[in-house]
């Protein structure tokens, strides 16, 4: 088995300021929270459950006309815009919120100087507590309301109401379409219906009151409910919002308030999920605060409306623009998630092959074997304003698809468990090379034939996403070069699978095809006059050499030679890619670079970690440390120590914290799910359970000297892996592994070839 050989940092003529190294030995102090305050153009609290989810602002509200993502949604439709609490005309303040859970939120506020109808109680001060409790296209509401004056006083309490019924794509892009009918009833006594019909589609919104409250009423867009204050005691009302599709849907009123009704399902599934995933001890506390809080944000992402079962479901992309089945962003979610649950995949792998196409449809990008890219339900959706009804334009789900069913395969060892995915792999794979492929030139590119559809359709899937050197857009179609190593990397690893199900032909062709593929993209993507890899072709089959961070993937898949592997690598953590923090997407060299934008210079994390576990595989170990102990400085800078999807690109040395991204999604599923990678990635972690094995090849910095990985799942082993790191650089291991061998090094699949 070949050692990894020790690889010291080029330096780069680009630059005489390289990112620093830690050295052998040497000690690192992790400084402590940062914690960015007021960065948010429109700061906000979050709580669903699956796609129903609540965005209000830090008071609580949803402000008439705001800006912003705010309101209370369901099947891609914001079914209350408006939602103000009054008390005597004025809205009380917020003096303290609390997340409580992912779908439960709190807030405290005051109401000074409040005044009777005889003016006589000017001095009074009533407090309000407000529980919010997401459920599946439901939220239960709880006010509770104290007096602290020294006499009984009567306050009006009212609730402004709106619904606009928006779809999720108008809100997010401010594009609003001309509305069909939209009313809103008061049904009496406690009872508030708004409907809104489009043809055939509908949407209700009922609000309804658990409690008894006498003289409600609905006046001037509000609920409008007289209360009797006595100090002392405490006044209580709960609220229903049923969140409706159809007319003849009709949920039942709770018969109790939700607060005191037990374990509800989606607890007992959050309380499940956190039961049945592997925790960690390590030296580094960023690391155990940000993994535990990747944990709690994959429990939130739990798309239940997608669920096969109980235990077998798959993450949603993000929140909250992208609570919806996603292809690519929920395959690396769940590959990255082995190390916590690899039960993920199933859930996710289940859910795709039910979406996979069957028929050619150019309106919505589709051809027979494509894994979805994004399913939506909204009114957009529903009338072809948008061709998500799924949509597939997605040039490397499919191969990514692939790629996690090798992973569970590894990870579980149950060849005949799989057998029911067959049918889907070989379609992925017939759609690889027939329509992956259109042009038979043996790479993957992709060309939108839906006039709605994204012109980009790699992981970079903005408009402007992947341009030239010169920041044009490059000729269709395009072929970028992580699409190409992850058909490498699908088909090398896919065929131990193919072999274990008996096809052994197909196992041994899809080896020589995947080298093929390896030499021919060494040949065109490699730049020798520069030394680097390219960033795609263009429809003229040019190598574009703009330099982008997604040679980061390619490390990670192995498709280069090691000489060439690790030139990749370094040219990454040069100033120009390297903030600091994490990996900048595109060179801040490059004439449209904008370290504020989508995908033009600012840093995803997940792609950071993507291209570390790829240094590491080349033997750029410092490097990948360099780059985790960015992002877990970063974390620990961001509210919550949540992972955002992304952030601005600016350098670390020019400002103290991480510069927020405005409409990044928090939580996001890779980018928590980056840190979970971060794990695997120093523990040098790979099992092969088809043979009974664990290969543990671990590379511990100093900044985390001591890693334990507790109830590992490996098939039906649980497993415990602890790992320390001596003064002498070496690594001492202790594990419990249920009678499974641990082999010290790599594995024969991740080892490099030569050119």
């Amino acid at each position: 088995m070949k050692q990894r050989e020790r690889v010291a940092r080029a330096k780069s003529a680009r630059s005489t300021t390289p990112a620093r190294l830690l050295a052998v030995g040497e000690q690192h102090m992790a400084p402590w929270r940062t914690l960015i305050t007021a960065v948010h153009p429109h700061p906000s609290v979050k709580i669903n459950h699956g796609a129903t989810f609540l965005v209000t602002d830090q008071q609580g509200a949803i402000p008439s006309g705001s800006a912003g993502e705010y309101g209370l949604y369901s099947a891609d439709t914001r079914f209350i815009s408006r939602h103000e609490l009054r008390l005597n005309g004025r809205r009380p303040d917020s003096v303290a919120s609390v997340r409580l859970s992912f779908r439960h939120a709190r807030w405290h506020m005051i109401a000074d100087n409040i005044s009777g109808p005889g003016g006589d109680m000017r001095e009074a001060r009533v407090a309000v507590t407000v529980d919010r409790l997401i459920s599946l296209h439901q939220m239960h509401e709880d006010l509770a309301l104290h007096t602290y004056a020294r006499a009984p006083v009567t306050v009006l309490l009212e609730i402004a109401l709106e619904s606009d019924f928006a779809d999720l794509f108008e809100v997010r892009y401010r594009s609003w379409q001309r509305r069909a009918d939209l009313n809103t009833w008061w049904l009496g006594p406690n009872s508030l219906e708004s409907r809104y019909q489009n043809q055939d589609f509908v949407r209700r919104c009922l609000i309804r009151t658990l409690t008894e409250a006498a003289g409600v009423t609905y006046a001037n867009g509000a609920l409008r409910i007289p209360i009797d204050l006595v100090p002392g005691k405490e006044w209580r009302i709960c609220l229903q919002y049923d969140l409706l599709t159809a007319d003849d849907e009709l949920p039942a009123l709770a018969e109790r308030c939700a607060f005191a009704s037990g374990e509800a399902d989606p607890m007992r599934q959050a309380r499940s999920w956190q039961l049945s995933v592997s925790h960690i001890e390590p030296a580094d506390i960023r690391l155990q605060f940000a993994y535990e809080r990747a944990l709690e944000d994959f429990a939130a992402l739990r798309l239940h409306e997608q669920e096969a079962s109980f235990d077998r479901w798959m993450p949603a992309a993000g929140l909250p623009w992208f609570m919806a089945l996603f292809g690519r962003d929920s395959l690396i979610a769940s590959i990255q998630a082995m190390v916590a649950q690899p039960a993920v995949a199933l859930g996710t792998l289940e859910n795709l092959a039910r979406w996979q196409s069957d028929v050619d449809d150019p309106e919505r990008d589709a051809e027979p074997g494509k894994i979805p890219h994004e399913l939506r339900v909204g009114e957009w959706a529903h009338f072809g304003i948008v061709p998500h009804r799924p949509y597939y334009g997605t040039a490397d789900a499919t191969a990514l698809y692939l790629l996690l069913l090798a992973e569970n395969f590894r990870w579980t060892g149950d060849a005949p468990a799989l057998k029911p995915f067959q049918h889907a792999a070989e379609r992925c794979l017939e759609w690889i090379d027939r329509y992956g492929d259109r042009d038979g030139d043996g790479f993957q590119e992709y060309a939108p034939r839906s006039p709605k559809g994204y012109r980009n359709q790699g992981w970079r899937d903005a408009h402007d996403g992947v341009l030239d050197e010169a920041g044009a857009f490059p000729d269709l179609p395009i072929g970028t070069s992580e699409m190409q190593a992850y058909v490498y990397g699908a088909k090398t690893r896919i065929a131990p699978l193919f072999e274990a199900w008996g096809d052994h032909a197909r196992a041994a062709q899809l080896m020589t095809e995947a080298e093929a593929l390896r030499r021919k993209f060494i040949e065109v993507f490699w730049l020798d006059a520069s030394g680097e890899l390219a960033f795609a072709i263009d429809g003229k089959k040019r190598a574009i050499p703009t330099v982008a961070s997604d040679s980061g993937h390619c490390l990670w898949m192995g498709i280069l030679d090691g000489e060439r592997g690790r030139a990749a690598g370094r040219r990454l953590m040069q100033p120009d890619m390297f903030t600091g923090w994490g990996l900048r997407v595109l060179s801040d060299h490059h004439p449209s670079y904008d370290p504020h934008s989508y995908q033009r210079g600012s840093v995803w994390p997940h792609d950071s970690v993507i291209a570390a576990a790829g240094m590491r595989r080349y033997g750029l170990t410092e490097e990948a440390w360099t780059i985790m102990d960015g992002l877990l400085a970063a974390v620990m800078c961001f509210e919550d120590i949540q992972m955002p999807e992304l952030f601005a690109g600016l350098p670390k040395s020019e400002f103290a914290v991480p510069v927020p991204y405005r409409m990044a999604n928090v939580p996001q599923a890779w980018a928590a799910g980056s840190v979970l990678h971060m794990v695997r990635i120093l523990l040098g972690l790979e099992p092969d359970m088809p043979a009974g094995r664990i290969y543990l090849d671990p590379a511990l910095p100093a900044w985390c000297s001591r890693l334990e990985l507790r109830k590992l799942r490996l098939g039906r082993h649980e497993v415990r892996l602890s790992v320390e790191r001596r003064p002498d650089g070496q690594h001492a291991v202790d594990a419990d592994t249920e009678g499974l061998e641990i082999i010290r090094g790599t594995p024969p699949w991740l080892e490099v070839g030569g050119e």
